[in-house]
């Protein structure tokens, strides 16, 4: 029964000790753009074919990506994202990345009485307080 139970835990702990390994390190894919990883306090490139441990840093800069993968699924990381590999994975960094704002017409000008559509502008409203003034010549 002793020799049963020794072979139950190795197993258990040979395949946990195998998750650990497997699950921390990344292949990269793609990069896109200027993507560098912390080596030793040095910020270097990363380069496709790369394997990346979950603990790395990495930046990507404005306008670029890296695609990893962790063996089972590949992952986007987009632009302006910094941090170790596996929490950026965790945290979703692939489906955020900067966006451009936008404004809803729907706003202040929306909710107005009158027929105005969108946002003012200083040049509508300067036409605007022209109206309104008398000239004299």
């Amino acid at each position: 029964m002793k020799m049963i139970k020794k072979i139950v835990i190795g197993f258990v702990a040979f395949f946990a000790t195998a998750s650990l390994f497997a699950a921390g390190s990344y292949k990269v894919e793609k990069v896109t753009g200027k993507v560098t990883y912390e080596d030793g306090g040095a910020w270097k490139t990363v380069a496709v074919g790369q394997e990346l441990s979950a603990g790395t840093n990495i930046n990507t800069a404005l306008n670029s990506s890296v695609v990893i993968n962790d063996g089972s699924s590949s992952v986007t990381i987009k632009a302006m994202q910094k941090g170790d590999v596996e929490k950026l994975v965790a945290s979703g960094a692939g489906k955020g990345g900067l966006k451009k704002a936008s404004v809803a017409k729907n706003t202040v000008a929306g909710k107005s009485n009158g027929a105005q559509s969108g946002v003012s502008t200083a040049s509508s409203r300067a036409s605007e307080a022209k109206s309104d003034l008398e000239w004299d010549e």
